[in-house]
């Protein structure tokens, strides 16, 4: 029994050394082969001079690729990320500004400093190689640079956000941001198209308990703006949900003539509210509004009117009591 366990242990050392080797040498012959891979590489412009700044789009990252054996790829793969730092003096002049078609330039504009190219021959110079390995390919292969004047504006900050709430639960009052306006720096004729700067797109899901959060900032594809701070906190009251009935709400006409008086029947609404527990804990009748116009009074050939519900922020009005709304026009006295 004892020599069946030291031979059975033997063939499975010789099967696992079998199989070792065979993969070794399978991927020996496999990496010789030649291959291509492509490598993301962030682009960054430096050295732009003082008071001015890219107006034209810039893609934020350039793409590498690169052709090689498979030892050597890979070494290059596990190697430090590939990024370009390119120096905006250093670049290649060019004669005349060829503005992009959705942001014509005036005229008569007079450019102070002339626009730059990015060729690919500056990318190749500037990417990382290795012995062995060529790159063969740089997408995109030409960005053209035109400056602007620097400008930086505040604007305010709009919420990108979907707020999902466990059931029996909701969110009471406005969804609240700090800072609301974010300071935004970059080329004068970029920050000056736009009017608000929008967060990251965040979604809060199954919500039982309120949030207090920082929320990064959207950050632009192509545009080479800065914003400060690159975050900003948000908080957004959730409490439990339940629903209360405020009675004797009256109800006003607005609009009316001054020869003209409305008697509603009945005068007064019973509101079934629904909020936070907290919130409706407080609730009176003078939070809510009950109103009717007197122009719907004279459009309506019913009898019947059906008035508008002002609420208090983070209150739905599930229903009021009466449904019905009557009413008598008659001449003040």
């Amino acid at each position: 029994m004892f020599r069946l366990e030291i031979m059975d242990r033997r063939r499975i050392l010789l099967i696992f050394g079998a199989t070792f080797f065979g993969a070794l040498a399978w991927l020996s012959v496999t990496m010789g082969e030649q291959y291509q891979i492509t490598l993301t590489a962030p682009l960054t412009i430096v050295d732009v001079p003082r008071g001015w700044a890219i107006r034209t789009p810039v893609p934020r990252t350039i793409q590498l690729r690169y052709h090689g054996d498979g030892w050597r790829l890979a070494l290059l793969q596990l190697g430090a990320e590939p990024r370009l730092e390119i120096p905006f003096p250093s670049l290649r002049q060019v004669g005349f500004d060829f503005p992009p078609m959705d942001n014509p330039a005036p005229a008569n504009r007079v450019l102070e400093i002339p626009p730059r190219i990015i060729m690919q021959s500056d990318i190749i110079e500037l990417a990382p190689t290795h012995t062995g390995v060529r790159l063969v390919d740089v997408k995109p292969d030409s960005i053209y640079l035109a400056l602007d004047r620097r400008e930086e504006r505040k604007l305010p900050v709009v919420l990108d956000m979907t707020t999902m709430f466990r059931e029996g639960y909701g969110q009471v009052g406005e969804a609240t941001v700090t800072p609301e306006s974010v300071a935004v720096a970059g080329a004068a004729s970029n920050v000056r198209a736009l009017d608000s700067w929008r967060t990251a797109r965040t979604v809060f899901e199954d919500l039982r308990a309120p949030v207090d959060a920082d929320v990064p900032l959207a950050v632009t594809a192509t545009t080479l703006l800065t914003v400060f701070p690159p975050a900003v906190h948000v908080t957004v009251n959730v409490q439990p949900f339940a629903e209360k009935v405020v009675g004797g709400v009256p109800i006003e006409g607005t609009d009316i003539p001054g020869n003209r008086e409305i008697i509603f029947i009945p005068p007064k609404l019973d509101i079934v509210a629904r909020g936070g527990i907290k919130q409706l804990a407080t609730l009176v009748p003078g939070d809510f509004r009950i109103t009717v116009d007197y122009r719907s009074i004279i459009a309506d050939t019913t009898g019947i009117v059906d008035p508008i519900v002002a609420a208090p922020s983070g209150v739905q009005v599930v229903s009021r009591r009466p449904d019905r709304l009557q009413y008598i026009v008659r001449k003040r006295l």
